[in-house]
């Protein structure tokens, strides 16, 4: 549920027997992992302790990225989420540089489930806090902005496709409006309105193991969820000022052990603004709603 901004340089239920963690979204017999590049479909106590990402870009200039998130329930179907995170910047010949990115700040309301379909929608708004001159260019930008969000997640296990029913869909859809609009004619640090976009195609292993076939795989193999994630960015609203749209595509695996999970995954970009480098993001999640099952942080506020 870790977020990349303008750039690329940015479990189970119950019901799954031996194979399965307990926690997360859950729709039916469908358990939605935690994506790396983007945000789930639902609502859970966790949190991400860290995620790391590294980058090489022209110059040549190498970013790593420390990222870190909390995800509190309020009531049980909708969360306040904390993100933040601290980036390093190494260019050939100079000093690294480092700062702390700004801090997003999401209210999200699980909207809809539907057991029986394996579907979910949830609503929520992104807002993120500017930080100052000081930061910008080094972790965070000095104006932030709000950002109206859906996210869905859709299993194929209601279809009648055989081997084809452990795979799943996700999305993320938002519409960024900056605190401060970039002028075209001023170097004003703002930013153009722009839409963010975000996908993953995911195969379930668990779900294979316990609602298609049981293979008897090794424990480790059958906790495996292959899948590519997809993001993207374009400005919506001119001026735009030269910033590019851009698209990254992230192959990897997560790992869903029975309170936590572990991922990684490739960043590939697909266009030539997004970069000319492969980077590498990888992710630590643990599940507070069974870790910490009945206390405050492991169930609402609110029930």
């Amino acid at each position: 549920m870790s977020r990349l901004k303008l750039a690329a340089a940015l479990a189970v239920a119950s019901v799954l027997g031996n194979h399965a963690a307990f926690a997360h979204v859950i729709a039916g017999v469908r358990v939605f992992p935690v994506t790396l590049t983007f945000d789930d479909p639902g609502t859970a106590d966790e949190a991400t302790l860290p995620q790391m990402v590294w980058q090489r870009d022209a110059g040549p200039q190498t970013t790593t990225q420390l990222q870190w998130e909390w995800d509190k329930t309020i009531t049980p179907h909708t969360a306040i989420i904390y993100n933040q995170g601290y980036d390093w910047f190494h260019q050939s010949g100079s000093k690294t540089q480092g700062g702390f990115e700004n801090v997003f700040i999401t209210g999200k309301w699980q909207a809809f489930t539907n057991a029986e379909h394996e579907f979910v929608v949830s609503l929520g708004v992104i807002r993120e806090f500017g930080g100052n001159q000081a930061t910008q260019n080094i972790g965070g930008d000095a104006y932030g902005g709000t950002s109206p969000t859906a996210y869905f997640g859709k299993g194929l296990g209601d279809l009648p496709v055989g081997a084809l029913r452990p795979l799943a869909v996700t999305g993320e859809l938002s519409y960024n409006i900056p605190d401060r609009r970039l002028n075209s004619a001023l170097d004003n640090s703002g930013n153009p309105n722009s839409l963010n976009g975000a996908l993953s195609i995911q195969y379930s292993i668990p779900y294979l193991e316990s609602q298609v076939k049981d293979h008897g795989l090794p424990d480790f193999f059958g906790r495996l969820v292959p899948l590519v994630e997809s993001t993207w960015f374009t400005p919506t609203a001119a001026p735009a000022g030269g910033v590019p749209s851009t698209w990254t595509i992230s192959p990897g695996v997560i790992y869903l052990g029975d309170a936590f999970q572990v991922g990684i995954e490739a960043l590939i970009p697909a266009n030539r603004q997004s970069g000319h480098n492969v980077g590498v993001i990888a992710q630590v999640h643990f599940f507070f709603d069974d870790l910490f099952r009945g206390s405050f942080l492991g169930k609402p506020i609110f029930q």
